[in-house]
């Protein structure tokens, strides 16, 4: 809630809920301010407040009641809280150290979740008793050396590099890092992790990853929520190829897909603009994004500000700045999308953790965010050869910088992105931004491997779970022997590609009228003075208005 867009927030939340469909919702552990917002989203009566002093009123089982709490220690918590699920007793918490070790799987899935986030470890838990599978936590990984590790992933294709042996290496120490963890023979495994493809590493399982901060608890409820019984299949595909690379699994997908009776539209060529793309991406109600094209870190500018921050210290904060540029429908005016990462504060690094600790920050940077605002000028400005983190995407016109706010419509897709090196800071963007499973690379692939795992994933496998057909996809074109899996998949195991019986034309035609309405409606209620605002709003309602009449005139709804 200390969010400037902490109504953003608050509706993701809303969106999970509704998602879940649960018939009450428990609102614990949260601050006044938090849980009021909450509230005021759902409805009436269908919310109540709990404390610490109402989870024995809450086993429905009397039998666990009689039974005696699971002692256990305030570390290793999701180890203690699997235990206490699987052997139906409460569990209490002391300052005695926990107990090594892990909690079996009786499925043949293992969890393994790194340490660092105890919120990350309860839903951990959660999601390994949902899956009737094991749980192992790992320690806490060394900041600087994660950056390392993925940077080495991203160079893996730079000249006079060693690709093969690189990847020796990387797997080598990606294993040293899961030390204790005991494989599932023939199993399967889920990674919780801050940000590195441990799945990688272990070629032999089938694996994904969930992101342990900042939104893990919705990115379960969407994956599990979007495979229970009733629920729509992914009926609506987009194929996005702006043309820049060779990209002959897109004419694939566009041959396999309809013939499972999913609809299919496509942006190709000089159709795939930025703008186009970002319209998508964010607005039409899309179960499925492929997208075909070059991924990776842009040239950009170094800008350096000095200010005074509201304690009164004078401050000397460098930035990198990449942008994403789109025309509008006014042609003297561009949509510029920037992406800011923060390089120097008063002479420290920012990535350098040991030197931050050092480090006063104070509110420098959310007084920085608030001066900019009144047109805050940097004194100096450079240009560089990358920003790091910035991950652009090859459009037909312009880089695009994807920063969604929301995607397809507020959904919850699948995004496969065949871009190369798609997978380090895009997995994390679009699962924040709602997406239930993302499939990117961590390095580059050629034309035809990327056609090859497609097709497998579209045709061989439709229908697996996720995990398991992007592992046997690339047994199939990689064989068992070698260490290159490319391919890395973020999202719960179970979620699968399927195609659900439906009068799809009439879905999207039904969602695009229902979401002009809330736009318009929003459009009504937007502040004076809010000139963006009301501005961004226009031109979703254009949107609408422009697909809408496109799609009766196509379809005949």
């Amino acid at each position: 809630m200390t969010r400037v867009d902490h109504p953003a927030e608050v509706k993701r939340r809303n969106n999970a809920l509704a998602r879940l469909r649960p018939k009450v919702t428990l609102l614990g552990g949260l601050p006044d301010d938090a849980r009021e917002a909450m509230r005021a989203q759902l409805p009436r009566n269908h919310a109540k407040n709990v404390s610490d002093a109402d989870v024995a009123a809450l086993v429905v089982n009397p039998k666990i009641l009689k039974k005696e709490p699971l002692r256990w220690g305030r570390d290793r918590i999701g180890v203690g809280l699997l235990r206490a699920l699987y052997e139906q007793r409460l569990i209490a918490f002391d300052d005695t150290p926990s107990p090594v070790g892990a909690v079996k799987s009786p499925s043949g899935h293992l969890v393994v979740c790194e340490a660092g986030e105890p919120l990350a470890e309860v839903i951990a838990a959660n999601y390994a008793y949902a899956l009737n599978a094991g749980l192992c936590i790992i320690d806490e990984t060394d900041e600087v050396e994660r950056k390392e590790l993925l940077e080495a992933y991203y160079s893996i294709d730079a000249p006079r590099v060693n690709s093969g042996e690189v990847r020796d290496r990387l797997q080598h120490r990606l294993r040293e890092l899961c030390n204790g963890v005991e494989l599932p023979p023939e199993g399967s495994l889920t990674f919780i992790t801050r940000e590195l493809p441990f799945g990688a590493a272990f070629p032999e399982l089938p694996s994904t990853h969930l992101i342990s901060y900042p939104d893990l608890g919705i990115t379960v409820v969407n994956g599990f929520a979007a495979e229970q019984k009733s629920t729509r299949g992914t009926n609506v595909a987009v194929l996005v190829d702006p043309e820049k690379v060779r990209a002959p699994e897109i004419e694939a997908a566009a041959k396999i897909l309809p013939s499972r009776r999913i609809f299919v539209r496509g942006y190709q060529g000089k159709g795939a603009t930025v703008r186009r793309v970002t319209e998508m991406v964010d607005l039409f109600p899309y179960d499925l994004l492929i997208f075909a094209t070059h991924c990776g870190d842009a040239p950009g500018y170094r800008w350096t500000y000095e200010f005074q921050d509201s304690e009164g210290i004078d401050r000397r904060l460098v930035t990198d700045i990449a942008l994403g540029i789109a025309d509008t429908d006014d042609p003297d005016m561009l949509h510029v999308t920037r992406f800011l990462r923060f390089h120097q504060l008063d002479g420290v690094d920012w990535t350098d953790p040991v030197a931050k600790e050092q480090l006063y920050v104070g509110t420098a940077i959310k007084d920085f965010i608030e001066q900019r605002k009144l047109d805050l000028e940097p004194v100096e400005k450079e240009e560089i050869k990358r920003v790091i983190g910035s991950a652009v995407m090859a459009m037909a016109d312009n880089n695009y910088l994807a920063m969604p706010r929301s995607l397809a419509a507020e959904g919850s897709p699948i995004i496969i992105n065949n871009a190369c090196v798609s997978w380090h800071e895009l997995s994390k963007r679009f699962t924040f931004a709602n997406a239930r499973a993302y499939i990117g690379t961590l390095y580059p692939v050629s034309d035809s491997e990327a056609e090859a795992i497609v097709v497998r994933l579209l045709d061989k496998f439709f229908g697996k779970p996720l995990p398991h057909a992007v592992w046997a996809a690339q047994n199939a074109v990689y064989g068992t022997s070698g260490n290159r899996r490319p391919y890395v998949v973020t999202g719960v195991y179970p979620q699968r590609l399927r195609a659900t019986k439906e009068d799809v034309p009439r879905h999207i035609l039904d969602r695009f009228r229902q979401e002009c309405l809330s736009w318009k409606k929003r459009l009504e209620t937007v502040p004076e003075g809010e000139d963006r605002l009301k501005k961004d709003i226009e031109t979703f309602v254009a949107y609408y208005e422009r697909e809408i009449a496109l799609f009766r005139k196509r379809w005949g709804v």
